[in-house]
């Protein structure tokens, strides 16, 4: 599977990515020089070994994670080289110090509250103080000050003067997670219009992929909106960011709701159960509001057709059940409802207005459909109040 995987990145798909990750390292390598330039200088170490290496360490981390993350990264080097520093002035350098420099290390740090990375890069530190016995001042405080010199210069580049640009990371996170749900959602129309058992099993297994974009979508979020507020040159974007956040705590729920909607259909064909055309054009039409919502953030254009192509979901689904009453179809039918109202909410309506939109008589004629202009969001509120029409979901 690797050999096929790496079979099909081309040389043009190499130079691409370089080109799009390479400013991004020009910046943890001028991070890494003035780290070096400041400790070796400014400061007076004749050998400013952790400087750089601490530079390039946060530098990394920050990039795509919380700075409070990078922070206690950097705290976790900071600790492991200040233990095994002192460690190796009293027990020497050997094997077996090297083992108790590495267990009381992770010991402290574990103690200390540090995460796993910071765990594994103050073992890391120690391994290199243990080993190496890289001689330090006559005080013992120069490869702590070398540390702190090459996060504050980490942290003043990621931060200050080259901070990320947080609504390119939410848009970039966003996309493809939509794109997905779209795909999934196009599986499962398939699936019922074909009325294949091994179609639907297919989407099934394509809607619970989409569950292991949840976290990555909420950290893509935190991120923007923690760079957004403490990056002096990103404070424009707090707005557009908070729209990004609302619709994103949207999309989580509907990767979620996905996999119910997958299963419900799966369900419904295995018991024989016929499903409403009108159903399967509701689902090709979330799809389609799918694929709109990202942009919609931003452009007002899109806002319009995702919202309608949702509400055109919901009242095509909806109208089955003026035909038939099979709880299978109903489960299906309550879920794109569900999916829809999340989606309305995602391209900026509030919980009130959503509602208000799904309950408004459309008749599936577009310029009928009753859209609230005023683009509203409370974030406080996402969590107070979960949609009475959404169904359980099976375990």
């Amino acid at each position: 599977m690797l050999e096929m995987a790496i079979e099909k990145i081309t040389l043009r798909d190499r130079f691409d990515h370089l080109r799009a990750v390479a400013p991004r390292l020009a910046l943890v390598a001028l991070a890494a020089m003035v780290s070096y330039l400041i400790a070796r200088y400014l400061v007076g170490h004749p050998q400013p070994f952790f400087a750089p290496i601490s530079a390039v360490l946060v530098m990394g981390v920050t990039a795509g994670r919380t700075v409070k993350r990078a922070l206690q990264l950097a705290f976790g080097v900071a600790l492991g080289i200040a233990v095994a520093d002192l460690m190796v002035r009293y027990t020497g350098v050997g094997a077996w110090q090297l083992g108790l420099v590495i267990f009381i290390v992770m010991c402290v740090v574990v103690f200390a509250g540090g995460d796993q990375l910071a765990v594994n890069q103050a073992a890391a530190s120690g391994v290199l103080v243990a080993i190496l016995a890289i001689p330090a001042d006559p005080h013992g405080f120069s490869r702590l000050i070398d540390i702190l010199v090459g996060a504050g210069v980490a942290l003043l580049f990621t931060l200050v003067l080259f901070p990320l640009n947080p609504s390119r990371l939410a848009k970039n996170a966003l996309n493809p997670a939509l794109e997905e749900i779209a795909d999934a959602l196009r599986k499962i129309a398939d699936a019922l219009e074909s009325g294949s058992s091994t179609q639907a099993d297919r989407a099934v297994d394509a809607a619970r992929d989409l569950e292991h974009d949840v976290a990555p979508l909420r950290a893509a979020a935190a991120v923007s909106d923690e760079t957004s507020r403490m990056a002096v040159a990103r404070r424009g974007q707090l707005g557009t960011v908070d729209r990004y956040a609302y619709a994103v705590e949207q999309v989580t729920r509907v990767q979620v709701s996905v996999v119910s909607l997958a299963r419900g259909a799966s369900a419904a064909l295995r018991r024989g159960s016929t499903v409403p055309p009108t159903v399967i054009a509701g689902l090709r039409d979330l799809a389609d509001a799918a694929s709109h919502v990202a942009a919609s953030v931003t452009d007002e254009n899109e806002r319009g057709i995702a919202r309608v192509a949702a509400l055109r979901a919901a009242t095509a689904a909806s109208s089955a059940l003026d035909h038939t009453r099979n709880l299978a179809v109903s489960i299906v039918v309550g879920q794109v409802r569900m999916i829809a109202n999340d989606l309305l909410r995602a391209s900026g309506m509030s919980l009130e207005q959503a509602r208000e939109a799904l309950h408004s008589k459309s008749g599936g004629d577009d310029d009928a459909v009753t859209l609230p202009q005023q683009h509203a969001h409370d974030p406080q509120g996402l969590h107070d109040e979960i949609e009475a029409a959404r169904p359980s979901r099976p375990s």
